[in-house]
């Protein structure tokens, strides 16, 4: 069995057993919010606090568009 064969059947499971994902998965994006948000505090400490959000939202965004273009450089890479 492949690594990869074995990852997705280790998630099928485990979200086989998880009635509610939006919930288990709060944690972990509360924390990415948190990391855009705080690295955004840190490098423009003089805006108002919802300035900061619109900010970190947008750097949230810019790294999920850069994460889901990974898929197709590779897919055409092997072309």
């Amino acid at each position: 069995m492949t690594p990869a064969a074995a990852g997705r059947i280790g998630a099928h499971t485990k979200w086989g057993r998880t009635p509610d994902r939006k919930a288990a998965t709060e944690p972990a994006r509360n924390a990415a919010a948190s990391k855009w948000l705080t690295e955004v505090q840190q490098e423009f400490p003089n805006l108002d606090e919802a300035t900061q959000r619109q900010l970190a939202a947008s750097r949230l965004r810019a790294h999920m568009s850069r994460i889901a273009r990974l898929p197709r450089k590779r897919r055409g890479s092997r072309s």
